[in-house]
Order: structure tokens, then sequence, then C-alpha cells
């Protein structure tokens, strides 16, 4: 067990109250001789320690000795051994385990021990289980960034396939981390010779960066009004509209004839009507409103796509032959020909709706100096047509 000072806080605590140690034994209900046991070094049964500190009316951390000053000074000593040369790789593995009995919820102990972990693979069979419990509490309980992708890095180099699978499988990703499990795998494949993976797993990680570019401002056009990240998008009409219309010309070069592939037809529409939306609101209400006319075939196209279908994302030099399947769900996959899918965090690239012209014009602001304006009356009953169809 760790160096802890159980026994000096018991003793201070104890003569803070004037008690003796009989009648400290007599409050905990235990022998006189357990206390003075402690008191000269030993140390109470796990199970007294929460009775002992409820009795001294202090945390189970303040009676084993992780104060905040302890533990900072503790951390020093650790991250001085952590990075002298005096010791072996193996004794650093050992320090780490031993301050992480002692302090076994500090993240940057924990993330250090993980390094160690690695840093010793001749032992790292032994280690595993005690791996995969860090990788689980960095995982479900740290929100610190480095430390997540840290473990994650790591666990991609040491874990088997299953496992592997099974551990990200079992964690709350985000954008970021998805791509960077993409690109660990790739480097994971190449180190092992598994270059038809390498090749799959690039191809995933490219779509995914693309659909990332595609779809950073998606959701700020919708949700509450009064959020800054929807007011802000809708103040700056003139920049909507140039990056929708980039994001379509990029979206009709994947084809010579300019035939935006099925998988993103259904957000080459929406690109389309906030395009239009913006364009209006800037005024220049002709362009405007012959790009909103021209988005409900847009949207026709996508809707005519039957739910279930595996879509092409197009460009396969680049993408590999992947597809993503068409669906109402909340998650979606790319997926390959041989069976294998890699999830991608981006959703809100594929669930258009035929409501979804209907609801811009309703609730957007870039409509409000049209809202008399014939043209857009006419498309309005036309978009409350097409909601109906849902």
């Amino acid at each position: 067990m760790a160096d802890l000072k159980i026994g000096e806080i018991i003793l201070r605590e104890r003569r803070k109250l004037n008690m003796t140690q009989e009648e400290l034994a007599n409050a905990l209900t235990v022998t006189a001789q357990a206390v003075s046991n402690w008191e000269r070094g030993g140390y109470p049964d796990i199970t007294l320690l929460v009775r002992i500190a409820n009795f001294f009316k202090i945390t189970v951390d303040e009676l084993v000795g992780n104060d905040q000053a302890t533990m900072d000074d503790d951390m020093v000593a650790f991250g001085n051994k952590y990075r002298s040369n005096q010791y072996s790789k193996a004794e650093k593995l050992a320090f780490a385990k031993e301050m992480y009995e002692k302090y076994p919820n500090n993240f940057e102990l924990i993330n250090a021990l993980g390094e160690c972990v690695v840093n010793n693979m001749e032992s790292i069979s032994e280690n595993m289980a005690l791996l995969k419990e860090i990788h689980q509490k960095i995982m479900t309980q740290c929100t610190d960034e480095e430390y997540r992708r840290a473990s994650i890095h790591r666990m991609c180099f040491v874990a088997t396939d299953d496992e592997l699978e099974d551990l990200i499988g079992k964690s709350e990703l985000n954008w970021q981390e998805a791509i960077a499990i993409g690109e660990l795998r790739e480097e994971r494949y190449i180190l092992q010779g598994r270059f038809d993976e390498f090749r799959r797993e690039r191809s995933a990680t490219d779509l995914l960066i693309f659909m990332q570019y595609l779809g950073r401002y998606n959701m700020n056009y919708y949700g509450k009004r009064e959020h800054p990240a929807y007011v802000q998008n809708f103040a700056e009409p003139a920049r909507t509209a140039a990056w929708e219309k980039h994001k379509m010309r990029l979206l009709e070069g994947f084809d010579e004839d300019g035939i935006v592939p099925e998988a993103w037809c259904g957000c080459y529409a929406e690109f389309s009507l906030k395009a239009a939306g913006a364009l209006i609101a800037c005024g220049n209400t002709q362009k405007g409103f012959a790009m909103l006319e021209n988005t409900f075939a847009l949207y026709e196209r996508w809707n005519r796509i039957p739910k279930g279908k595996c879509m092409e994302v197009g460009n396969n030099a680049i993408f590999g032959k992947a597809t993503v399947q068409h669906t109402t769900e909340y998650i979606t996959d790319i997926c390959f020909e041989d069976g294998h899918k890699v999830w991608a965090p981006y959703i809100w690239l594929f669930w258009q709706t035929p409501k979804d012209i209907y609801v811009a014009m309703t609730q957007w602001p870039w409509f409000n100096g049209v809202r008399e304006d014939e043209r857009y009356l006419t498309l309005l009953a036309r978009a409350k047509e097409m909601a109906k169809t849902i």
C-alpha cells in the first residue's frame, strides 16, 4: 500500500476532540488496541474508512492524507521521478501504480500511468487489464480532450481488433475523436502490414473529414432562436450565400456533368435553401427566388430515394466506393463492399425532410422582408403542400 498518513491524521483529529484512544474506540465500535495500532502506523480495514471520516467530519481523502497540499507535493515528486533518466521504465511504472492507488481520480496521474504501461511493452499482457480500466475511466469521466485522445491513441496500438472495437463502441465519441481514431487505425494497419485495411480506413477517414467540412455550420441554423450561434448565422447573409454556394460547387465537381451523387443530394438541397434565403436577405431577390424555386426539385429528388438504400458518395478513387445508408435513424455509417462499417457523427448531412422548405420560409428571418411578395406566397403554398407528404 502507498505511504498513507492515516495514523497521523487519526491521532491529530482525536487530540483535537480531547479524546482518549479508548473513547475513540468505543465511538467507532472497535478495540482500543486497534486505535493504538492505527496511530503507530497500521491501517484500518478499508470498510472502516467512511465511518472514521464521518466521525471526524472530514473526507476520506483527507483521512488518508490526500489533501490538496499533500497531493501537490506527491505529484511534484512523482513528476521528478517520471522525467528523470535515473529510473528505468519499469521503476517509473511501479511509481505510477503506487500513486494511482493513492489518487485513483487524478487524471494527470492516470494519463501518465497509461504512458508508463505502453512504454513497458514487454509486460503489456500483465498490465492490459489496468490499461483498459484507466481508458474506460478517462472516456467516461474525464472531459480533458488531450487525455481522451492520448488514451484512444494508446488503445489503438495495444488492443486486439476485437478489444479495440469494443472499447471504442462503448465510448461516446465526438467528431474530432472519430477522425483521430481513423487516422490511428491507418497507422496501426500500416505498421502491421495490413494494406487493404489501411486503404479502406484511409478512404473512410478522408470521407469523415469531408463530411466535417460540409457540415461544420449546419446545425447553427436550427434550434433556439435566441442562441448566439443562431443569431450570428442569420446576421451574415452575404457570408452564408458565398459559403453555401461554395459547398454546392464542391459537390457538383464529383461528376464531369455536375450531377451530385445520391448521398449528397439531401445536403445539397439544404445548401441551396440556405443560399436562396441568404441572397434574398442581401436584397438579391431575383437570384434568391430563382434558387429557391430550384430547391424544390432538389428536395423532390432526395425524397424519392428509398429509405434503407445504400447511397453512393461518388469519387470512388478517393472514397473507395463507400456508401451511406439513407435512414431516418439518428445514426449513420460509412459502408464498404466488404461489409465493413465506420460510424459517422454527421447524421445532419442526411436527414433532410419534405417539411424543411416550409419551416425555413416561415421561421428564418431572411424572408421577413418579402413575406407579402407574390412570389414568396406562391412558393410558400407549394412548400406547405410538400410538407404534407411526410
